[in-house]
């Protein structure tokens, strides 16, 4: 369970946002300081908890928090980062007692940056660094290989080479893969397997980061 709370002035045309299990950010209309503002004016809390940061795709992603009463009643927005902007994927109000949460069911695979946003004042906005990857996963099949040799994209395989064998993601594709509670970031070095029914072939270094077995059912973001 990761956590993040944000202390925040509650008047003036604020837009309070907290990212997913991260930072929160503070932005104001006016012309004074952020610092400035926090000084002169009366503060509330807003806390807020990702359930899980690690979802399989078409699964239940659930973001929860509490608002301070003042806000109570507040509509919290759960956004994705699409290109230079940010579309809704879930949104409700919070209740009477500041509650809320979020649920939504990521039709996507990979890597996407996701805040969560209380509305009901203007000023909706991105600020830099309010914000917290989620990583949405398929199930493969992986098998290991190596060590030995040179690989089709031209790398050493040896013991303590990073990296999985795919036979269509061109190389040097970042692919995240997940077993039980351990995750890596590697990338495609090398083509296969060739078995059918098998996905990835993970290198030695890469099984041992993992624990995988000799064959596993892998999560994968590619």
């Amino acid at each position: 369970m990761i956590r993040a709370k944000l202390i925040a002035p509650t008047a003036g045309a604020i837009a309070l946002l907290c990212s997913i299990g991260l930072s929160c950010g503070v932005l104001t209309s006016s012309a004074a300081s952020p610092a400035a503002a926090v000084q002169a004016l009366p503060k509330a809390v807003l806390s807020s908890r990702v359930v899980q940061k690690n979802v399989l795709v078409g699964h239940e992603l659930a973001v929860s928090g509490t608002l301070e009463p003042a806000l109570a009643t507040s509509l919290v927005r759960l956004q994705q980062r699409r290109g230079h902007g940010w579309i809704d994927v879930a949104a409700a109000h919070s209740s009477a007692s500041g509650r809320f949460v979020l649920h939504a069911w990521p039709r996507r695979i990979g890597a996407f940056t996701m805040r969560v946003v209380v509305s009901g004042v203007p000023g909706d906005a991105d600020p830099d660094g309010a914000s917290a990857k989620v990583y949405v996963y398929h199930q493969v099949i992986a098998s290991w290989y190596g060590p030995g040799g040179r690989t089709a994209c031209g790398q050493e395989l040896t013991a303590y080479t990073l990296g999985v064998a795919n036979k269509t993601l061109p190389c040097g594709t970042i692919v995240t893969l997940r077993y039980r509670n351990r995750t890596v970031r590697v990338r495609v070095i090398d083509r296969g397997p060739y078995v059918a029914g098998r996905d990835y072939d993970l290198t030695y270094a890469t099984k041992r980061a993992l624990r995988a077995g000799d064959l596993t059912l892998l999560w994968a973001t590619r």
